[in-house]
């Protein structure tokens, strides 16, 4: 269970109840947090959303569509 300290003069940890700087958590509950952060970080890293996707599938779709075209014309240019 997580517990609310706070630092003494003389450098020691006191429990204290209500708002502190520091919370003493156990190991089981630090792995928890570690792993939750964990997926927080990869869902950060990793996902997006569909409206983004679709706007660089269209602008890759656009930039492919536009050079193919302007192959084709210089690909026609050069042969006259």
């Amino acid at each position: 269970m997580a517990q609310c300290v706070a630092i003494q003069p003389d450098q020691t940890l006191k429990a204290v109840t209500g708002v502190c700087d520091f919370v003493m958590v156990t190991q089981a509950e630090f792995a928890q947090l570690q792993q939750q952060n964990l997926v927080n970080v990869l869902n950060e890293l990793f996902a997006f959303d569909l409206a983004t996707f679709g706007l660089i599938n269209t602008a890759a779709l656009v930039a492919f569509v536009t050079a193919h075209g302007v192959g084709r014309v210089v690909r026609t240019m050069g042969k006259t």
